[in-house]
C-alpha cells in the first residue's frame, strides 16, 4: 500500500484507494512506519489523550500561577465564576476553560502533549474533551470515536508540517495556535458526524482566519499572549465547524490555505517570530514585565 502523501488531496486519494476509513488508514500508516501493530498505535493515542485530560483537570482544580507571575489561574477563574456566561452553551464554555487550563499547566512546568506545540497544547484537547463532557460523557480515552477525532486532528497537523511549519520561530503563531485551531476544527467536525473531507474543509476555514498571527511572547515566555490565545483559537475552531456544518465552504482549498500560511510566515519579520522583539513583547508594559522577571 502507498503510504505517502504530500497534501490533503493526495491523502484523501490514498484513503479512497484503500477502502479503509480515514482513521484506520492513518493508524495503519503509523503502525507500518513504526513497525508495530495498529492496536499499539491506538494504545499510545489513548495514553496521550489521558495526559491531556489530566492537564485539564489540574488546570481547573486550582489556580495555576507561574514563577513569572504572567500566568495567574485564568482557567480556575472562568470555571468558578458566579456570573452567567455571555454564551450560554456548556460545550463552548468548557472548551474555552479547558484550553486555558492545559496551557496554564504547561506554563507552570506541568506535563502536557504538544498539539502541535507546547504553546498551543490546550486548543485540541480543550475542544475535543469539552465536546465529550458536554455531549457524550460516556466516551473515554479508549473509545474509538473519541480517538478517531484526535486522529483527524493529528492528520491536519501532519499536512501543515509537510508543506509549511508548526514552529512559531519559523512561521509566527499562525503556525502554532493557528495550526492547532485547524486541527481542533477537524477533530470536532468528525465528532459532529461530518466526513473527513468536510472536516478538512472546516480546518481550512479555521486556519485561513488565523493567517498572519504574530508570535510575540512577553519576556520570551510561553505565557502572554499564549495562554489566553489558546482559548480564542478554541472558539475559532468551534466557529469554523458551525459554518461548515451549515454548508458554508472555504472558498480557498485547504492545501492552498497552507501554502498561503507558509508564504506569510516567510514574509513575516523576525521580530514577530518568537524573538520577543516585536508586537506585545515590545510594548512598554511588555518590556517592563521582562525587566521585572529577568
Amino acid at each position: 500500500m502507498n503510504w505517502k502523501f504530500s497534501n490533503a488531496a493526495e491523502l484523501l486519494g490514498r484513503i479512497g484507494e484503500s477502502g479503509l476509513g480515514y482513521a484506520e488508514w492513518l493508524i495503519a500508516r503509523d503502525a507500518f512506519n513504526a513497525g508495530i501493530e495498529a492496536e499499539a498505535v491506538r494504545a499510545e493515542i489513548g495514553r496521550r489523550m489521558m495526559i491531556s485530560r489530566n492537564a485539564i483537570e489540574q488546570g481547573v482544580a486550582s489556580p495555576k500561577r507561574s514563577f513569572s507571575g504572567l500566568t495567574e489561574g485564568a482557567a480556575f477563574k472562568v470555571a468558578s465564576s458566579p456570573l452567567p456566561p455571555p454564551v450560554a452553551d456548556r460545550f463552548f464554555g468548557l472548551a474555552i476553560t479547558y484550553a486555558l487550563a492545559v496551557n496554564e499547566v504547561n506554563a507552570c512546568g506541568g506535563r502536557v502533549v504538544a498539539f502541535p506545540t507546547a504553546g498551543s497544547s490546550g486548543i485540541v484537547p480543550g475542544v475535543l474533551w469539552a465536546w465529550r463532557d458536554a455531549r457524550e460523557p460516556g466516551l473515554n480515552a479508549e473509545s474509538k470515536r473519541l480517538q478517531d477525532a484526535f486522529v483527524a486532528a493529528s492528520a491536519i497537523g501532519v499536512l501543515i508540517a509537510q508543506r509549511a511549519t508548526l514552529a512559531g520561530a519559523a512561521g509566527g503563531c499562525q503556525a502554532e495556535c493557528g495550526s492547532a485551531g485547524a486541527m481542533a476544527a477537524a477533530g470536532l467536525a468528525v465528532l459532529e458526524g461530518m466526513d473527513f473531507a468536510d472536516a478538512i474543509d472546516a480546518a481550512a476555514l479555521s486556519l485561513k482566519n488565523s493567517l498572519g498571527l504574530a508570535c510575540d511572547p512577553v519576556a520570551g515566555l510561553v505565557e502572554v499572549p499564549c495562554v489566553k490565545r489558546n482559548a480564542f483559537l478554541a472558539a475559532n475552531a468551534i466557529t469554523a465547524v458551525t459554518l461548515a456544518r451549515a454548508g458554508v465552504r472555504s472558498a480557498i482549498p485547504f492545501d492552498e490555505v497552507v501554502g498561503a500560511m507558509k508564504a506569510i510566515g516567510d514574509a513575516m519579520p523576525a521580530a514577530l517570530k518568537e524573538t520577543a522583539e516585536g508586537g506585545l513583547a515590545a510594548t512598554p508594559t511588555g518590556r517592563a514585565w521582562k525587566e521585572r522577571i529577568l
